[in-house]
């Protein structure tokens, strides 16, 4: 079997570069490990996703446009969103969408764990676990297949730097936690996650609870264990999931006819670990650049270099808010009393929305940093 492009991995990053190859005209398999999957993931995506990639109504399960901050002490912030919305998806049917999408392009969609990749000539050779699929051959690769990314190891790409492993638990509405079922709520507390924070995230029939932890560094189990026990929620969940998050981007992410995508390149964001935004953006941009890139000759790297351009300054804030307010109590008290401000909730949010940032005026950049920088000292 031989291809022009193969995808190695169906997510939402691996899914979407796949329909936009076919789309063109190009020759493209798209290699999934588990069709059935389903992926540990908060499922929040902003408005301008649902806008940009026309995603139906039916994949949003509600629209949520009010969110509370909760503090180490038990501070609670409640914040509107005026202007839009978060949108809760439900990762099983979102990505088999996605795929179902790709496949109605023209992508051939197969069920395979990739063993090994290795180069012959101007191709790559492609083998899966026992042989389940026949040899794959492709002068392309994209890169789709998470923070573990067997593509990644395979064809040589410096790897990621810092991972947080992730755990979620998914619980039935009862009326004892029926108050969560229209907000959205995040813990900023210690006893919750040491580094990053802790999700309430609803759905239409379930509760998706879940916190983070560097790997390797805590014990994500009693992490989760103390704030299901937080929360006081007394019933079991139907369903446990866990997976690793890469929170840096790999320090290069292009290589020689091969690209990497989503959380194998390492495009989910600090401070938030926001992944899917970034993971569909990073498949359009990455497959546009290689259609350019086949039909025209055009620099494979400029796949990295436009989004490089677009996002890094949001990952580079994200990344210092991370390293200055998650390091104790003390200053996650402070950061959670400088999310009451009007001003910082209308930035965040708006900026949340499309990915942009957004400008303030120069009284509002003065408040904020003010505020900042009291509450620093405050905390520390």
């Amino acid at each position: 079997m031989r291809y022009d492009v193969a995808v190695i991995g169906g997510g939402p990053s691996g899914a979407v570069a796949a329909a936009i190859l076919a789309h063109a005209g190009l020759e493209t398999v798209l290699v999934e490990r588990n069709l059935d999957n389903v992926k540990p993931c908060g499922g929040a995506i902003p408005l301008g996703l649902i806008e940009e990639f026309n995603l139906p109504a039916e994949l949003v399960e509600k629209k949520l446009s009010h969110m509370r901050a909760r503090s180490p002490k038990g501070r609670v912030i409640g914040m509107h969103m005026p202007n839009g919305y978060v949108g809760m998806v439900r990762r099983e049917r979102f990505d088999r969408y996605l795929r179902d999408e790709a496949g109605k392009s023209g992508c051939e969609v197969m069920e395979g764990l990739v063993s090994s990749i290795e180069r012959q000539g101007d191709a790559f050779i492609i083998k899966t676990l026992n042989d389940k699929l026949p040899p794959i051959e492709a002068r392309y690769i994209i890169g789709a297949d998470g923070a573990n990314s067997k593509t990644a190891d395979q064809l040589h790409f410096p790897p990621n730097e810092l991972k947080v492993i992730a755990m979620q638990q998914r619980f039935r509405y009862t009326p004892a936690i029926q108050e969560f079922s229209d907000i959205v709520e995040i813990w900023f507390d210690g006893e919750v996650s040491p580094d990053f924070y802790g999700w309430i995230f609803p759905k239409a029939d379930h509760l998706a609870i879940g916190t983070g932890t560097e790997d390797n560094k805590h014990n994500i189990k009693a992490l989760q264990k103390r704030f299901v026990e937080k929360i006081g929620i007394a019933a079991s969940p139907y369903l446990d999931e866990a997976a690793k998050i890469p929170m840096k981007p790999r320090r290069s992410f292009t290589g020689d006819r091969a690209i990497l995508i989503g959380d194998a390149a390492g495009l989910v964001t600090p401070a938030n670990g926001e992944g899917i935004f970034f993971a569909m953006r990073s498949g359009k941009l990455g497959a546009l650049a290689m259609i350019d890139h086949i039909k025209n000759g055009s620099p494979l790297a400029l796949y990295e270099k436009e989004f490089r351009k677009l996002y890094a300054p949001i990952f580079f804030g994200l990344e210092v808010l991370q390293s200055v307010y998650y390091r104790n109590d003390r200053l996650r008290e402070s950061f959670v009393a400088i999310c009451a401000d009007d001003d910082v909730q209308r930035i965040t949010f708006d900026s949340y929305l499309y990915k942009k940032m957004v400008p303030a005026p120069w009284s509002v950049q003065m408040k904020i940093f003010s505020k900042n920088i009291y509450h620093l000292l405050k905390g520390s």
